[in-house]
């Protein structure tokens, strides 16, 4: 019973333990803790999906999510929102920068907002300087609220100053157009709880009703696997409990229940042969002092006819009357074969 009670606090212990981790990732994934900051999946302060949520509430407003290359985007009629971009990644990148050109020519809007990466400094002639005319200012306090700034922009439009700072621009590009913004902290929840960027965020956002938030620039891609399907759904707590029901299957099946038992050495039988049989029969049936009796009876009752009626009648005589059955049937034996007359 001390191994029984032993297995089932073990199975409760396990258990107890997986629903934290069940409970948990929940949590984190309902918050969405677990996604980058600025993106769409976040419910917390850092993230941007109560302005996503609240777009789709809007009538005649398409909103959607983006997991995807640009490829797989649509040919026109949409504002692309790439929110917590970073300024390093347009340094190296002019094959980026080409294609939001190229979605901003087939008629969208793209609005790039970026984010404080550490350390940062703009080259002299980076990309964006050198195929936009477009250089980031970095202030030097970095606890400034804005971090970044635009220093020149070269052919662009502003949309916003903060005192002499230039903080979101805006660009025609063939038949659409290409919005930046120096910060992301405008489109975050914080900020669509106060209500005081609205106005700016719907006007980065128009004139376009098709609105898509791109998820995949912050690494959250769609691999096409079944985990990344789980994933996109909030399963993983589903998926965890599944596992440990599965494990829970397997060990129950590799364990008998009860234990089994230490094998048995395998002993040869030992046999007994008629005549031991035999003699058991008649120890258990006949007394000792019957046995002659019994004896001659059985052998009379086949061989009656071939004794003279007087040597039978002597025969009988000495079974009855006998005490030792052996010497009984020697004495019968004797006189059944005597020569002669008795």
């Amino acid at each position: 019973m001390k191994g029984w009670r032993a297995i089932a606090l073990l199975v409760a212990m396990v258990a107890v333990f997986a629903g934290g981790i069940i409970y948990l990732f929940g949590i984190q994934f309902s918050s969405g803790g677990v996604y980058p900051e600025y993106s769409s999946l976040r419910s917390d302060p850092m993230g941007a999906k109560l302005l996503f949520e609240g777009m789709e509430r809007i009538p005649g407003m398409t909103v959607e999510r983006n997991f995807q290359p640009f490829e797989f985007l649509p040919a026109s009629g949409f504002t692309l929102v790439l929110l917590g971009s970073k300024p390093g990644d347009f340094d190296a990148e002019q094959p980026y920068l080409r294609s939001i050109e190229r979605i901003a020519e087939r008629g969208n809007r793209v609005v790039v907002a970026f984010t404080a990466q550490p350390d940062y400094t703009p080259a002299k002639k980076d990309a964006l300087d050198a195929r936009w005319g477009v250089r980031i200012g970095v202030q030097a306090d970095k606890d400034s609220y804005h971090r970044y700034y635009f220093a020149e922009a070269n052919g662009w439009n502003g949309l916003e100053r903060v005192g002499p700072l230039l903080m979101a621009i805006e660009k025609n590009f063939g038949k659409g157009s290409v919005a930046l913004f120096a910060g992301s902290t405008d489109f975050t929840n914080e900020a669509s709880v106060s209500g005081d960027r609205l106005q700016l965020v719907a006007a980065a956002l128009a004139p376009e009703s098709h609105i898509i938030f791109d998820e995949q620039h912050l690494g959250v891609s769609e691999s096409g696997s079944v985990v990344a399907l789980a994933r996109r759904f909030r399963l993983t707590g589903m998926v965890l409990g599944l596992a440990f029901c599965g494990a829970m299957f397997l060990w129950r099946n590799s364990a008998a229940f009860p234990p089994r038992t230490a094998a048995v050495e395998a002993r040869p039988l030992e046999g007994r042969t008629a005549h031991a049989g035999l003699t058991t029969l008649l120890r258990r049936h006949i007394p000792p002092r019957e046995l002659a009796n019994v004896c001659w009876r059985e052998w009379l009752n086949g061989n009656r006819g071939a004794m003279p009626p007087e040597r039978v009648e002597r025969a009988s005589a000495i079974a009855a009357n006998a005490t030792d059955p052996i010497a009984a049937l020697q004495e019968i034996e004797a006189v059944l074969h005597a020569k002669g007359e008795l």
